[in-house]
């Protein structure tokens, strides 16, 4: 017979692991988005603005905004009004958390 606690446990285990599952399939889902969206824009604008483009997705949640990137690259006629774009919408997003600055000393 398992106690209330032990099955209360079992429970939190269980919905952990699920978000964890979660997580982990929207991040591949994202970085191949990323991935695509960068060989897009390596075809149509050359190597270095894929290199560019990849860091400025980085940390960026999916969803739109990647969509939208993807209309951009066939919208925009020069590399520089794509990577100021996504600068911008970059620019809108609060900081991802490894981007934050680290406190130092006791956390009250």
């Amino acid at each position: 017979m398992t106690t209330l606690l032990e099955a209360s446990w079992d429970q939190w285990e269980a919905e952990v692991r699920e978000r964890g599952l979660e997580r982990g399939l929207e991040r591949g889902r994202v970085e191949q988005g990323v991935r695509l969206l960068a060989r897009l824009a390596a075809l149509k604008f050359g190597a270095g603005a894929a290199k560019r483009l990849t860091v400025l997705l980085e940390g960026l949640p999916a969803g739109e905004d990647l969509e939208r990137v993807g209309d951009w690259i066939m919208e925009c006629a020069a590399e520089d009004e794509l990577l100021s774009r996504v600068t911008a919408m970059r620019e809108a997003f609060p900081k991802a958390p490894a981007e934050r600055p680290v406190r130092s000393g006791p956390v009250s």
